[in-house]
């Protein structure tokens, strides 16, 4: 499996990520990692807090980008996410996905999301189902 070409892919056709200034920085074999650098007010909610909305989808693009490193296309199936501890003043997220077990329709993963401190902000389990079909890699 070509990772940087995976990343690559996978940055330029995640249009929501992209709008949010979500990068997928790491996939190999089960694992991702990805960055928000530098959080600004479009990721906060009214009390300046990250948006929760946000660190959900940093954790399910995070477990999906771990889960597509097998180089077939998934899709979410289900997740239970814990939100732990208020983003205040938060300068950077970053996701990390880490498989707990890959079959050959149903995969899942642990995903962590922390600020620049590295405190633990949220934490969830992602489920993906295989669509049987090879990622389309673009240039």
């Amino acid at each position: 499996m070509d990772y940087e070409k995976l990343i690559k892919t996978r940055n330029s056709t995640n249009y929501f990520a992209n709008m949010m200034d979500l990068r997928i920085i790491e996939i190999k074999k089960g694992y991702a990692r990805t960055v928000i650098d530098p959080v600004t007010k479009t990721h906060l909610n009214p009390i300046n807090s990250v948006h929760g909305g946000c660190l959900f989808t940093i954790a399910d693009v995070t477990a999906g980008s771990a889960a597509s490193s097998y180089g077939i296309q998934v899709t979410t199936l289900d997740s239970h996410f814990n939100f732990l501890r208020p983003g205040l003043h938060t300068t950077k997220l970053t996701g990390e996905a880490t498989e707990l077990k890959h079959g050959k329709n149903i995969s899942v993963y642990t995903v962590e999301i922390k600020d620049q401190d590295d405190t633990v902000l949220a934490e969830g389990t992602f489920t993906f189902a295989s669509l049987g079909k090879p990622i389309v890699f673009h240039d």
